[in-house]
């Protein structure tokens, strides 16, 4: 095992790095910037130049946010996303861009307070892929442990038990590199390299539909009869898609639905936008790309000392916004592992709990997606007289209007609160069962609570700060008797384990009535690990198994 903050030259001559990371796209630079904020070197791989080709994604969700919030990129992801300050996050469902607004769901800007989840300090920020990539990059190159290499393509890689070496070229050049690391994650994409040469299947359903993203400019749509949304639903006879606003200005991408692969080539884009914007809207087209939903999971997501993270481990619908924010909670959990491992304080059946962590959570995700876009599809009446403007007209707006209401608040006037804050990791090895219950889990709705497994719940202090501030790097024992409670068991088996633990005493009446539980240990990701009312004998073993190091 190398030393975590620095990389090494083996006998052969080799580099080796702690950390390799194959992809370079959110989910390879949010594992970087975790294991960087942690101190642990590592190498991205990347075979673009790091700029931004097409706009997707756009949505981080709350749980991203907190994320961003934890390595103090928050604010300045809220408040330079590429829109005006004042833009609201309003969804709504058209006709057309110049016909009859069906249903509206309204939000308040990205940095209004009032955006912010009443749930955690932060919120669900709308920003498009070229504005939130480059303050990663940006941000991963101010860490000293982070290395990245662009325009380098991830060629072949082989393990034992002992390291993973590695190939990489330099496009530019065609020079060939070997490497070493001690572990090596996949962040490649949906068509994965290292979950290729793992033989690892996706398990789902493949290709459900083949759509066309289209990328125009329409400076006219900002001022739209409509009012400024983030998203507008377009559904009529000839077109079902939405229209996302890119900058909130001027560009915008266009998502058709349902193109049947055989007439996807005749496909004429200009003519679908058209039947999107009505016909005295001027646009300039700027590029078109086809893109194919699925609903999988990886069969694992872990081999040895390799893992998969992001679009290697899951592909699923955007609907929701369910899948670059998955990917960030992936790269978060075997990230804290991973720096656990290398810092020798994480036990050996640590990295064994990602995948039984993560995996049951990307299926969940990927159901759900799924679900969403079926559900919404199938019911909505796409007939010509939805454009009337008779009492026919009328009948069948109000039809889909209460269709739109019912299908689709969970994704868009719930921000899908339980998907984003709810998940936990119910069958973790690395968590300590008290033995009660798991809380309700809707999908739409969020119930704060600190069962064993769950992100421990947002309240906030009295000096300002959230609860979630006083989760650092190590672990946090959160003591919140009015009484007082000796921790000194729990911090003795920590020293004597290397785990690092921070006690915090806090004698607020809110944080008690909402941690249930007079005595919380949290993870370093911020799930809740062992909740009691008293120290108890056993703390020593507590220790041994939340870091992974107890059969």
């Amino acid at each position: 095992m190398t030393d975590s903050n620095v990389s090494t030259a083996n006998p052969a001559g080799l580099k080796r790095y702690p950390v390799l990371i194959a992809g370079g796209g959110p989910v390879g630079l949010a594992l970087a910037i975790e294991l960087g904020w942690r101190g642990i070197h590592c190498l991205v791989v990347e075979q673009g130049d790091g700029t931004v080709d097409f706009p997707t994604t756009n949505l981080a969700n709350t749980r991203t946010c907190e994320h961003l919030r934890r390595w103090g990129l928050a604010d300045r992801m809220r408040y330079d996303s590429g829109y005006p300050t004042d833009y609201p996050r309003n969804y709504v469902f058209v006709t057309r861009m110049n016909g009859y607004e069906v249903a509206r769901f309204d939000h308040p800007a990205n940095g209004d307070p009032a955006s912010r989840s009443p749930y955690s300090p932060e919120g669900r920020l709308w920003i498009s892929k070229p504005y939130f990539d480059p303050v990663l990059h940006e941000h991963v190159s101010t860490l000293p442990t982070v290395e990245v290499r662009y325009r380098t393509s991830f060629e072949s890689f082989q393990q034992d038990g002992q390291k993973v070496t590695a190939q990489i070229v330099d496009t530019q050049t065609g020079q060939p590199t070997r490497i070493e690391a001690d572990y090596l994650v996949g962040c490649d994409g949906g068509k994965s390299s290292v979950r290729h040469r793992l033989g690892i299947q996706l398990q789902g359903v493949f290709a459900q539909g083949m759509n066309v993203a289209v990328l125009f400019r329409a400076p006219l749509l900002s001022v739209s009869r409509h009012g400024p949304a983030v998203q507008y639903q377009i559904i009529n006879a000839q077109i079902q898609g939405a229209i996302a606003a890119v900058d909130g200005s001027e560009l915008w991408r266009l998502n058709i639905r349902g193109v049947r692969q055989e007439h996807l080539d005749s496909l004429n884009a200009p003519e679908k936008l058209r039947h999107a914007l009505g016909e005295n809207i001027p646009f300039e087209l700027l590029a078109v790309r086809p893109w194919t939903g699925h609903c999988l999971v990886a069969e694992r997501y872990q081999q040895g000392r390799v893992f998969l993270a992001g679009d290697a481990a899951h592909l699923l619908w955007p609907a929701g916004g369910f899948g670059m924010n998955t990917g960030v909670g992936d790269a978060v959990d075997i990230g804290w592992k991973l720096a656990a491992v290398l810092q020798g304080w994480g036990g050996p059946r640590l990295l064994d709990s990602y995948g039984l962590e993560r995996r049951p959570v990307g299926m969940i995700n990927v159901t759900e997606a799924g679900e969403m876009r079926a559900g919404f599809d199938s019911q909505i009446p796409f007939s010509p007289l939805l454009e009337e403007d008779g009492e026919e007209g009328n009948r069948l707006r109000e039809k889909a209007r209460a269709v739109i209401l019912r299908t689709r608040a969970k994704e868009f006037q719930h921000d899908s609160a339980g998907i984003e804050l709810g998940y936990r990791y119910e069958n973790s090895r690395i968590c300590v069962s008290d033995g009660s219950p798991p809380p309700p889990l809707d999908h739409g709705l969020y119930v704060p609570s600190t069962w064993p497994g769950v992100r421990a719940p947002h309240v906030w202090l009295r000096d300002g700060r959230s609860t979630l501030d006083l989760f650092g790097k190590g672990f946090t024992l959160l003591v919140l008797s009015s009484q007082g409670i000796d921790g000194s068991a729990f911090t003795d088996a920590a020293r004597q384990a290397g785990l690092p633990l921070d006690i915090v005493s806090l004698d607020e009446l809110q944080v008690r009535e909402v941690y249930e539980r007079p005595l919380v240990l949290v993870r370093p990701d911020g799930h809740v690990a062992w909740r009691g009312d008293a120290v108890p004998a056993n703390a020593a073993e507590i220790i041994d198994q939340v870091r992974g190091a107890r059969q």
